[in-house]
């Protein structure tokens, strides 16, 4: 099994819309397959540094993982070649994702540059997509209005659901991606659907064996706090339940703990002679 060379590039916005649009299997991909994935070296290096300088250290490791998400998706089953859909190539939305999933949380950043940004009193998905497309058009002046319109959409969108029509594929890959590493298999998402659907434990121990969540709780609740402080009305807080809600949903340690990994990475050993009733 390998990546599609195509997906569709818009998909159903609602739940059960999408699986019926999906052929998705929790299927293990090993992290050494997604970290294959190559990226133009000049747009990656560019969006990689810049993140890593802006955004807090324990939710850079964050967006990394994001990344790594979204491609385990593409791999086991993403949406592809439904009849009158666009399609989008892999290497185009693999790009798309780099960027926009390393640029999503600039506007958690506590650096002097974001927080007197002209955009800093809005919600921080508005504040960072701005950020987002001033570096896009600076540091990537090769991607065009489209590419630029649906990565800096996409991290406007990331929080947000709705119960019809349709989001990009970069949109909703950005936020399954997100929602997962925030809250894991018995979080929040998208309703109608379940992580335990989406995603293979096994991949998901490796992929933060890689990048550890470190204190990503800590500025998570941090950010959140800032956030309902600071704008009542912002994105964030029609989030079911409001901050304690949303506080409850960030984990504080891995997706898939130490123990349960071994459990999943190794199978255990059955005597080949015993058989059993079914």
């Amino acid at each position: 099994m390998t990546f599609s060379k195509l997906f569709d590039a818009f998909v159903p916005s609602n739940g059960p819309a999408f699986l019926a649009a999906s052929n998705i299997t929790p299927t293990y991909v090993p992290f050494k397959t997604l970290r294959a994935v190559t990226i133009d070296p000049a747009a990656q290096a560019a969006s990689f540094a810049y993140a890593k300088k802006l955004t807090p250290p324990g939710v850079f490791g964050h967006v990394i993982r994001c990344f790594y998400f979204a491609l385990a998706l593409l791999y086991t089953g993403f949406p592809s070649g439904t009849p009158g859909v666009a399609q989008i190539g892999f290497d185009e939305l693999a790009l798309r994702l780099y960027h926009t999933t390393l640029l999503h949380d600039l506007g958690w950043s506590n650096a002097t540059v974001a927080l007197t940004h002209p955009a800093h009193a809005m919600s921080f998905e508005l504040h960072g997509a701005f950020m987002a497309y001033e570096h896009l058009h600076a540091a990537a002046p090769n991607l065009d209005p489209f590419q630029v319109g649906d990565i800096v959409e996409s991290i406007v969108l990331h929080t947000s659901q709705w119960p019809s029509g349709n989001s990009s594929a970069t949109q909703i890959l950005m936020m399954l991606s997100a929602l997962f590493d925030v809250g894991g298999f018995n979080g929040t998402g998208i309703v109608g659907l379940d992580f335990n659907q989406l995603f293979n434990p096994k991949t998901v121990a490796e992929i933060e064996q890689a990048y550890p969540r470190g204190d990503f709780y800590d500025a998570g609740i941090a950010a959140f706090d800032r956030e309902f402080t600071e704008k009542p009305n912002c994105l964030i807080s029609h989030f079911p339940g409001g901050l304690d809600a949303l506080s409850k949903d960030l984990r504080v340690g891995p997706i898939v703990p130490p123990d349960s990994r071994r459990r999943n990475v190794i199978a255990p050993k059955k005597d080949p002679h015993l058989h059993y009733l079914e």
